[in-house]
């Protein structure tokens, strides 16, 4: 006989074996297809979430850029920090939106705020010296904002100052005041925290005013916003754009290379994706394994009579083996299917952009037909060890 005759008899047998038992198999084919399945939805879903962490941090890390004064420079009122022109002369650098100072007086000296002329000072409100580029540069513009480039004693309130304050949020503030070291501000609006939490308790008043109340803009920080990607190439410039006579008085933040922490995030995910998978498929494995021993013994008398009648330890372990193959490659093909029904839907729910692999669809039904070929092989041998003598005898 033909190894083709044999190899087709062998598929008829394990056919009608498993059509006549297909409780069994469909439980088989299950566990495969559960195992797989969330093996490859493991996998799928770690690499999408991966590359969305990868693109959150590239978009949240590398377009933002702070300009303070390097340690021990000194500056006075006379001969500022920043001159008066520095935020025009960052925002015309190629690849910048956005440029703009801040300074906060209270932190070197004492500054107080009331709502009446001789009222006690509001605690937890600060006062801070803008500009109008700062606002757009933390994504908190206003409408109000170019105030701040000017000398009029006007104010913008964060949500919380304003609250401590009792101004009330209205949509036209006017005839609303408050005093910052007894001078009356008017209130000209109230800001948005954007991405910035700090501006929440803040009342916000003209730079150019924070540095005559601090007497120097020494503490003062400048924001730039890049476009994105674009952080690193501009830190290297934005000193020398601001103080083009002496840019070592300055120290711009180096923006984070975060490509290192985005490559450990994706390998951790998959890491953690594989061991799962791993174990799953163990169990799967081990479950199969046990199916099959359990069929070896209850069809004994049947083996021993294929024995007894010509057919070889080989032909009847084959059997086994090529169940355990069908029954893992069937469960492949459905976990990958389930795999690629998750990821889509994760991904939809989570608002990510869906991936799939075709490499990683296909390994589906290669993962099953291995998982049903090792779990078979010992099931396989103890079929193939069966004595026809002893057998036929079995109940």
């Amino acid at each position: 006989m033909s190894r083709w005759a044999t190899a087709r008899d062998v598929l008829v047998d394990v056919t009608v074996e498993m059509h006549a038992r297909r409780t069994r198999t469909a439980l088989m084919i299950a566990a495969v297809a559960l195992s797989t399945g969330t093996l490859l939805s493991a996998v799928g879903i770690s690499t999408v979430a991966a590359r969305q962490v990868d693109a959150d941090l590239a978009a949240s890390t590398l377009d933002l850029i702070s300009v303070v004064a390097a340690s021990g420079v000194q500056a006075s009122a006379d001969d500022p920090l920043f001159p008066a022109e520095a935020s025009a002369r960052v925002a015309a650098v190629d690849l910048v939106d956005a440029a703009g100072q801040r300074l906060d007086p209270g932190e070197v000296t004492t500054v107080a705020v009331t709502r009446a002329e001789r009222g006690q000072p509001v605690a937890g409100v600060s006062v801070a010296g803008l500009t109008s580029g700062y606002l757009d540069a933390v994504r908190a513009p206003h409408r109000a904002a170019w105030m701040l480039d000017g000398t009029e004693p006007v104010a913008l309130l964060g949500v919380d100052a304003a609250q401590a304050l009792d101004v009330p949020a209205t949509l036209d503030p006017t005839g609303f005041t408050i005093r910052v070291n007894g001078e009356p501000f008017q209130i000209a609006g109230f800001l948005d925290d954007g991405s910035d939490a700090t501006l929440s308790d803040v009342v916000a008043i003209p730079y150019r005013l924070a540095v005559g109340m601090a007497e120097s803009d020494v503490t003062a920080t400048m924001m730039v916003r890049t476009a994105p990607g674009a952080g690193t190439v501009v830190a290297d410039v934005v000193r020398l754009a601001v103080r083009p006579d002496a840019p070592h008085d300055l120290a711009s933040s180096q923006v984070v290379d975060v490509s290192s922490l985005r490559t450990g995030v994706s390998t951790q995910l998959d890491r953690l994706a594989a061991w799962v998978g791993a174990l799953l498929l163990a169990l799967t494995v081990l479950l199969i394994g046990n199916a099959m021993v359990v069929s070896v013994m209850s069809r004994t008398s049947e083996i021993g009579l294929r024995r007894a009648i010509g057919a070889s330890r080989s032909r009847v372990a084959a059997m086994f083996w090529t169940e355990g193959a069908l029954s893992g490659a069937v469960g492949g093909v459905t976990g990958s299917a389930l795999a690629a029904v998750s990821v889509v839907v994760v991904a939809a729910v989570n608002g990510w952009t869906a991936s799939l692999s075709p490499v990683g669809v296909l390994l589906g039904p290669a993962v099953g037909l291995a998982a049903g070929v090792v779990s078979s092989l010992y099931p396989a041998l103890r079929a193939a060890a069966v004595e026809p003598a002893q057998a036929v005898r079995a109940d």
